[in-house]
């Protein structure tokens, strides 16, 4: 069943339709006004990208500007619950965490170069993606890890 989008001269809005089959000749009707003005305008196509992609296209000056050099807990908050969402499960870090406790109030030492700290662990993760699967990755400080 397709989904097309139009714009309606009636109510000015972009409109979503979901035909029950391509060769319909039914004339589309806007859902928000009843308006058969109908232009079918082209829709947005998604690509999903692959992990790499998503960590190589991380603007860290974005993120940094985000956190805007600021003091302020909420501002960390605000940052640290986005990017914790985002990245947490494949970064295998605790920024929701860290979002939950500077909003109640506890001092969050990781709000010191959160940015920094943030660019490191992608960075670190982008070399695991290089790695054979049978190499132990290595740790900051030089040492192998034991498994």
């Amino acid at each position: 069943m397709p989904l097309y989008q139009f714009d309606c001269s009636g109510c000015e809005k972009r409109v979503e339709i979901l035909f029950r089959s391509v060769t319909t000749t039914k004339k589309p009707v806007c859902p928000e006004c009843g308006s058969k003005k109908l232009k079918k305008v082209m829709s947005r196509v998604a690509r999903i990208k692959s992990t790499r992609e998503r960590f190589e296209d991380i603007d860290h000056v974005r993120e940094a500007a985000a956190l805007g050099g600021s003091s302020d807990p909420a501002v960390f908050a605000r940052w640290a619950r986005r990017v914790g969402a985002e990245y947490d499960e494949e970064l295998g870090t605790n920024y929701r965490e860290l979002a939950e406790r500077a909003e109640a109030g506890e001092t969050v030492h990781e709000r010191v170069d959160a940015d920094h700290t943030f660019r490191h662990q992608v960075n670190q993760k982008l070399a695991s993606m290089d790695m054979p699967a049978d190499v132990p990755p290595v740790d900051s400080g030089g040492h192998d890890h034991v498994h």
